[in-house]
């Protein structure tokens, strides 16, 4: 796939969170006074002698955000061990649409200059804005017997040019300071600027299934960086090949010769000079080989872009660092192929209740949270065949390590067979299990990616860390082919095969019912809601239990958001969708007679409603609800359902960057505590 021309486009802003100091903004006119961001972590990395922080008016004349376009050339490292960082700028230059979704580019220091500038990153499952002022670490020089100050960090070819000074600031911010940029591998910041999945593989096995499978990720518009282990740091082998130097794929393509075919690959260099000069360089007598003239590129730029075989590039490259652009980012540069569905899913592992360990060394590994991955063939195929191979990709990511600077723990993901039995598998499962695919721990890494194939059919996802003792939050993210799905739940409510159930009310004969009971403002009370439940449940499904009027407080709580004491129409309308998919799946996993639901049952249930079933989560459901033998009656469970559903819900509202936590005022306290 060609990367895009270098056009510039406006960005489009998306609705993001915004990471910004408290302090208030001074206007944005140049008249006013600068913006002074006080929040800027002052660590480590900015103690050194002489250091004086300045404006970039006060280091240049006159300071331009972007001169030229923003390039390569622009990303050059300063004091400070972060080259993966910067490697993946230079990565990111390649595709002007996606650098324009982190970096703004209607920002300079013309009219309406504030001193104030913002860049936006991707933050599990989120994109952010991160405002940082201008004021730049410099470091004093001697030059002709005068004092000058440069740039302690990243700083562009050009002396007048602070774009990617000030994304490099606005990045460390994010993470915690300067310092919390030190070492680091070029994925983790691919993900932050695209919302991308990375994976890291080696590039041994046959050459020819390698460049398959390069040319099939650039097809679905991956980012793809590569690099040599051997040798000395950023020193050019006998074929001008860096060593620890990180490249990108740009390109792959099979052109005919004489001597037939040949798989080539294209290496751009983010240096934009040292390139490769062995076989199918630039201008080499490789190509007058091509029969095809449109195939051939006999030229000679020294541009850092080259073509190699595959198999040179195998020997030299060894390692393969892939970022699967996320949702946002693929629409930006029009990937060739489909690209991947995504499912996101967020969870943490908590001491005593869902950190359970490894899978090697643990009893509780059955405690870690459990996700649902179903493969099968496309959507229109009523019969998929379960030899059909299924390819998916599945991310199990840290979160704030970095702002935390608690360091990495290692993070483990295992993907184990499930079936209709085994919609959870519990300790007695695990213990005559084995995972089919696993990944991890890794040192070093905040995340770990599986990327495989498995025949149609059910599987489980369990994400780890290697101790008991261990505590995080971490987000789980899944991409599949179209026809396949990933969720947190095993099995899909389905009323049409149970006779008992398939006579539900419609929408009219319910409203119709509703207004024989309510009041004359259109609303009822929780007597009035029992009285209905029990006429519609007696007339329609008269061998479902009824609901005590206890129960109908509850239900009417779960809806009623502001303790009004009554639902009005469209909020009973709600409840009873509500009731009869609860209803659906109470009777899904008791066909046989709908009287109750064991513990087991109960994870599926909960999962089937699209709730974390974890073990502390369903530990506080049998505690609340089930009975002294661990059973749930059919009230009961829609009752603790409706409960959990309206919970999460208003929690998830009051946490909209998903951050794992909330504030709550006495009021609202109480209006969950007392009343929901």
């Amino acid at each position: 796939m060609e990367p895009p021309p270098a056009k510039k486009l406006k960005p489009t802003i998306s609705p993001c969170e915004n990471l910004v100091p408290e302090a208030p903004v001074p206007p944005s006119s140049s008249s006013g006074p600068l913006f002074e961001d006080n929040t800027f972590p002052q660590d480590e990395a900015l103690h050194i002698d002489g250091i004086k922080w300045q404006r970039p008016k006060e280091i240049c004349q006159c300071p331009r955000f972007i001169v030229d376009g923003a390039t390569r050339m622009d990303v050059c490292q300063g004091n400070l061990s972060n080259c993966w960082f910067l490697s993946a700028v230079a990565c990111l230059s390649l595709y002007p649409q996606l650098l324009e979704q982190v970096v703004p580019m209607d920002q300079d220091f013309g009219h309406g200059y504030s001193g104030k500038f913002i860049f936006r990153f991707w933050q599990y499952g989120h994109w952010v804005e991160v405002m940082v002022d201008d004021l730049l670490p410099t470091v004093p020089t001697q030059s002709n017997g005068r004092t000058q100050y440069n740039l302690l960090f990243v700083h562009s070819n050009d002396k007048d040019e602070f774009w990617s000074s000030l994304l490099e600031k606005a990045y460390a911010k994010l993470k915690g300071g300067y310092s919390a940029l030190q070492m680091g591998f070029a994925g983790e910041a691919l993900e932050d600027m695209t919302g991308g999945v990375v994976q890291s593989c080696d590039t041994s096995g046959p050459m020819s299934d390698l460049w398959s499978h390069l040319h099939n990720m650039l097809e679905r518009g991956a980012l793809i960086c590569c690099g040599n282990t051997q040798g000395e740091i950023e020193t050019s082998n006998l074929m001008g090949i860096l060593s620890y130097h990180m490249y990108s794929v740009t390109g792959a393509k099979k052109v005919q010769t004489l001597r037939g075919s040949e798989s080539l690959l294209r290496i751009r260099n983010p240096w934009g000079h040292t390139e490769w000069i062995g076989p199918w360089r630039d201008g080499g007598p490789e190509w007058q080989s091509v029969t095809d003239p449109e195939q051939s590129e006999n030229v000679i730029l020294e541009d850092g872009e080259f073509w190699m075989a595959v198999e040179d590039f195998q020997k030299n490259f060894h390692f393969l660092e892939i970022c699967h652009l996320g949702p946002q980012s693929i629409l930006h540069i029009g990937a060739a192929a489909k690209p991947w569905e995504y499912a996101t899913y967020e969870g943490r592992w908590v001491k005593g209740l869902s950190a359970g360990g490894s899978l090697t060394s643990s009893d509780y590994y059955w405690m870690n949270p459990q996700f649902s991955l179903i493969l099968g063939n496309n959507d229109d195929d009523d019969h998929p065949d379960p030899q059909t191979s299924c390819s998916f990709i599945v991310s199990v990511m840290q979160k704030h390590q970095r702002l935390r600077k608690t360091g990495h723990i290692r993070v483990a993901c295992h993907i184990f067979q499930g079936d209709d039995t085994h919609v959870y598998l519990f300790q007695d499962a695990l213990r005559s299990s084995q995972p089919l695919l696993n990944a991890g721990p890794c040192d070093n890494h905040r995340e770990v990616v599986l990327c495989s194939s498995l025949p149609s059919g059910r599987y489980i996802i369990i994400p780890s860390l290697e101790k008991e003792s261990d505590e995080g939050e971490f987000l789980i993210r899944v991409l599949t082919e179209k026809g396949n799905s990933s969720r947190p739940m095993e099995n899909q409510a389905n009323c049409s095969n149970i006779p008992a159930l398939s006579a539900f009310p419609t929408e009219d004969q319910c409203l119709s019912r509703f207004l024989q009971f309510a009041n004359e403002d259109g609303r009822v009370n929780s007597v009035q809601l029992h009285k209905l439940l029990a006429s519609l449940l007696n007339e329609f499904v008269p061998l479902l239990p009824k609901f005590s009027l206890e129960i109908c407080r509850s239900l009417m709580a779960s809806m009623d958001i502001s303790a009004a004491g009554f639902l009005a129409t469209e909020q009973f309308c709600i409840l009873w969708k509500k009731i009869i998919a609860g209803t659906c799946i109470f009777a899904n996993l008791h066909k046989d007679k709908i009287d109750r639901i064991s513990g087991d049952q109960l994870v599926a249930a909960l999962q089937s409603a699209g709730l974390p079933a974890d073990d502390f989560f369903v530990r506080l459901a049998q505690v609340r609800y089930a009975d002294p033998d661990g059973f749930l009656s059919y009230p009961d469970f829609i009752c603790c359902l409706l409960k959990l559903q309206s919970l999460t819900e208003k929690f998830q509202a009051a946490d909209p960057t998903g951050s794992g936590e909330v504030t709550l005022n006495y009021r609202q306290w109480l209006l969950l505590a007392v009343f929901n």
